[in-house]
């Protein structure tokens, strides 16, 4: 068991709890909410890296570029 709660180093729990942050805090329309996502997708990306995912690297190297476009646009018109 403890293996499963250390294989990532605790990143992979991590990225899962700053989504579900990412989640909430966008759905309150909390521009903050880009900032955790931004977090969580780095956290993937190492996951994905350690774990030799490479389409997951991929897909979360791209939600980088998306949360900063969004927290950079928020707000305009």
């Amino acid at each position: 068991m403890e293996t499963y709660l250390t294989q990532y180093y605790g990143l992979d729990w991590i990225a899962m709890f700053t989504s579900f942050a990412f989640i909430y805090l966008i759905g309150g329309r909390k521009r903050s909410g880009f900032i955790w996502g931004l977090v969580a997708a780095i956290a993937w990306i190492i996951v994905n890296v350690i774990a030799d995912i490479w389409p997951g690297v991929v897909l979360n190297v791209v939600m980088v570029v998306l949360h900063v476009r969004g927290y950079l646009n928020w707000g305009k018109k």
